[in-house]
C-alpha cells in the first residue's frame, strides 16, 4: 500500500516536517492573518466555491463516479465503492468525534479576534463560525481524496498526478484559511488525521472486502 502510494507518502512527511517547523516558528494568529490578509477580488471569487471542493457531498459525489468509472472499465467496481466508502466514512468519523467530543469549544478564527474584528478580511457571502476549529474537516476530506484516488488509479505518471493531487488538498486547506474559517494548526492537523486515516481505511478495505470483488491481476498468489 505504501509502495504504491510513495510519492504522495513522501510529499506528506516533507509537508509534514515543514508544518510543524511553522507551527514551531510563528503564532496561529500570524499565520492565519498572512494568508487572509494576501487577497483579491479574484481569490474572494474564487475561493468561496472552491472550498467546496472538501465537502462531504464531493467526495459522496467521487465515490458514486469511481464505482461507475470501475463497472465500465471492468475494474472491480464493488470493490473500488468498498474502499471508496471506508475512505470516506473512517477520516469524517474521526473529524467529526473530535470536534464534538474534544475539540468543540476550541475558537476559530472569527471569535479569536472578537475584540479586533477588523484584522480579518471577510469574504462577502462567506459565514463564519465559530467554534468547533480543530481539525479542517474540508482538508482531511480533500487529503483523503487525494490519497484514495492516487491509489486506486495508480497512474503510469505517478508523480505528476500525485504533485497535482497534493497541491490540490494543500489549496483546499488554504482556501480554509484564506476565508478565516480555520487556523494554520487545524488545516495541518486535517492534512494529518485525512491522509493517516484513509491509509488505515484502505488497509482494513483491502483485507475485508470478499475476494470474488479483485479482479484476476488484483489477486495476491496463494
Amino acid at each position: 500500500m505504501f509502495r504504491k502510494t510513495l510519492p504522495f507518502l513522501l510529499l506528506f512527511v516533507l509537508f509534514s516536517f515543514s508544518g510543524a517547523w511553522l507551527l514551531a516558528t510563528y503564532s496561529a494568529a500570524d499565520l492565519v492573518l498572512f494568508v487572509n490578509g494576501h487577497y483579491t477580488a479574484f481569490l474572494d471569487a474564487v475561493m468561496p466555491w472552491w472550498t467546496d471542493f472538501g465537502d462531504g457531498g464531493t467526495h459522496i459525489a467521487i465515490i458514486v463516479l469511481l464505482i461507475v468509472y470501475a463497472w465500465r472499465t471492468r475494474r472491480g467496481p464493488a470493490r473500488w465503492g468498498w474502499l471508496g466508502f471506508l475512505g470516506f466514512a473512517l477520516p469524517s468519523l474521526t473529524s467529526q468525534v473530535l470536534k464534538e467530543s474534544f475539540f468543540n469549544h476550541v475558537p476559530r478564527p472569527v471569535t479569536y479576534f472578537t475584540d479586533t474584528p477588523s484584522v480579518l478580511h471577510h469574504v462577502a457571502g462567506v459565514e463564519l463560525w465559530t467554534y468547533n476549529s480543530f481539525p479542517s474537516g474540508h482538508t482531511i476530506t480533500a487529503f483523503s481524496i487525494a490519497l484514495t484516488l492516487i491509489y486506486l488509479f495508480q497512474p503510469r505518471r505517478v508523480w505528476a498526478w500525485t504533485l497535482v493531487l497534493f497541491a490540490w488538498a494543500l489549496s483546499v486547506g488554504y482556501s480554509r484559511m484564506y476565508l478565516a474559517e480555520h487556523f494554520f494548526r487545524d488545516v495541518y492537523g486535517g492534512a494529518i488525521i485525512g491522509t493517516v486515516m484513509t491509509y488505515a481505511s484502505l488497509w482494513i478495505g483491502e483485507r475485508t472486502q470478499p475476494r470474488r470483488w479483485r479482479r484476476p491481476a488484483d489477486r495476491p498468489l496463494a
